[in-house]
């Protein structure tokens, strides 16, 4: 009787699979690709744009914008104050 719970409990060694080893493979050291200029804005690129997207890109070239004004104010401001620089 102990050899037949022994059959339960104690399975068969499975059999070892050799894995082959993986081909070692060279990596490469990646650098960092220069910064990309800022894209020139024109007029139609800053049309895409909301008041408020208006206002940040204003804001980060040192230009206050009144977002009260048209749509087409602030772009035609923001526009001069980039091409000024």
């Amino acid at each position: 009787m102990f050899e037949w719970l022994n059959g339960w409990f104690n399975t068969p060694p499975k059999s070892k699979k050799v894995k082959a080893a993986a081909p070692k493979v060279k990596i490469k050291k990646v650098t960092k690709a220069p910064a990309p200029s800022k894209p020139k804005m024109t007029k139609t690129t800053l049309s895409k744009m909301t008041k408020k997207e208006l206002e940040v890109i204003g804001r980060e070239n040192g230009i206050e914008i009144d977002r009260r004004l048209t749509k087409l104010k602030i772009v035609d401001q923001v526009h001069k104050q980039l091409s000024k620089k």
